[in-house]
């Protein structure tokens, strides 16, 4: 495996599908699931973004607002619905332009993720815990 990831959080199932693009990738979950905190958000029905103008995410933003410029930019509230809608999750907004699942589960937001990573070959080690981690940086004279 050429890149590990720890957790299975929805953070760590993006990171993974990016980077399998390039890599091979492994996935450290302490739990016995993916995604154990995306059940919950919502009041499990998952919300998974705003539908705002990506513009009114700053002014909403109340410290660092330039911290988080690239991030949104480089992957917007439109691409995340878009990558959700592609893998057939139907999203619906509603009061406040909270994005939803149609179908109020965030078990469907996880079932999309997980079946990425399989299609993507990502290795998920459940019941695995990183207690410390070790670099080997090849010296390259230059």
């Amino acid at each position: 495996m050429n890149v590990a990831i720890v957790g299975a959080g929805a953070a760590g199932m993006m990171a993974a599908i990016k980077a399998s693009e390039k890599h091979d990738v492994v996935i450290i979950e302490k739990n016995k699931t993916a995604g154990r905190k995306l059940f919950i958000t919502g009041k499990g029905r998952c919300n998974l973004t705003n539908a705002c103008d990506i513009s009114e995410y700053f002014d909403n933003i109340p410290r660092n607002p330039d911290f988080l410029y690239s991030a949104l930019y480089t992957f917007s509230n439109e691409q995340l619905m878009a990558f959700f809608q592609e893998r057939g999750v139907l999203l619906k907004i509603e009061r406040g332009n909270r994005v939803f699942p149609e179908s109020d589960k965030s078990s469907e937001i996880i079932k999309a993720l997980t079946r990425e990573l399989e299609k993507r070959k990502v290795a998920i080690r459940y019941d695995s815990e990183v207690t410390g981690f070790q670099m080997k940086v090849d010296h390259v004279e230059g």
